[in-house]
């Protein structure tokens, strides 16, 4: 009898002893290789998403004027949004729309043919670009005739050269306009120097388009479909189309060192941004 009752309390002992050691070193390895076997959890629904549908609504009715509106209101109000970078492609397409068409806003001035107006001449005036004003008025020749109205959205234009977010935004007075996504990065070359880090500051020096491997010029009618450069004063910063060879094996022409966008978001930025506009590279 005494050896079954010392048998019964080392079976509790042991077991007590085995149990929480299962429980403070087993247990908890188990319980985390389930948690890591378990699918990540369901996010709570983004209280945001309706708001901006309802700003989206606007677009795709043809209310341009109000989606801007509703759209730089959604940006301002809701920055933490899951829809915020929706927002923000969607504005800026609004944005181009209206700046680079005929379409009647507020904002817009109107500038009425002189004598002796070209159209070089009439975009110093009203600090544009040629080319801007063309796009912007729809003309299909560069003669312009004495009493023709010329419309244009003033503007001016920083670009912001975003490293982390891989984009490239564009400002208007400080204001968010328009951003374009990176596609391609300078690569680092054996023996070549390393890019510089921080805060760079700049401007535009120049614009390029080439069509067929040939510089063009605004008044061609090659130049919307071109491939575009914005040289920038800050080496290594150069924004170009950025396109695979075409089909007859073809490769486009690119900087030595640059930045590639989409040739659609590059032809809208070389439109917009003029020589002397300012650029910060973050």
């Amino acid at each position: 009898m005494r050896a079954i009752i010392l048998l019964i309390l080392a079976c509790c002992v042991f077991g007590s002893a085995g149990y929480f050691t299962w429980l403070l070193f087993v247990k908890p390895g188990q319980d985390l290789q389930l948690e890591r076997s378990l699918p990540p959890p369901t996010p709570p629904p983004d209280p945001t998403v309706p708001e901006y549908n309802k700003r989206v609504t606007l677009h795709t009715e043809g209310k341009l004027i109000e989606a801007r509106k509703a759209l730089q209101e959604f940006i301002d109000r809701y920055p933490e949004s899951t829809k915020l970078d929706e927002a923000k492609n969607r504005l800026g397409e609004i944005n181009a729309t209206i700046f680079l068409s005929p379409i009647e806003v507020p904002e817009k001035q109107s500038y009425i043919v002189k004598s002796g107006d070209v159209l070089s001449r009439v975009a110093t005036k009203v600090k544009s670009t040629p080319e801007f004003l063309m796009k912007a008025n729809n003309l299909q020749q560069v003669m312009l005739r004495i009493g023709q109205k010329i419309t244009y959205a003033p503007h001016d234009f920083t670009v912001l050269i975003d490293r982390k977010a891989q984009k490239v935004i564009l400002l208007n007075e400080g204001r968010f306009f328009a951003q374009y996504a990176i596609l391609a990065v300078p690569e680092k070359k054996k023996g070549q120097a390393a890019a510089p880090v921080g805060r760079q500051v700049g401007t535009v020096t120049d614009k390029i388009a080439w069509h067929d491997g040939g510089r063009v010029s605004y008044a061609d009618k090659t130049y919307n479909s071109a491939d575009h450069w914005v040289v920038v004063s800050a080496a290594g910063n150069t924004l170009y189309s950025f396109r695979e060879a075409g089909s007859d094996g073809k490769k486009p022409k690119r900087p030595p060192s640059g930045i590639g966008l989409a040739p659609e978001d590059m032809q809208k930025l070389a439109l917009l941004v003029r020589k002397g506009t300012p650029v910060i590279i973050e």
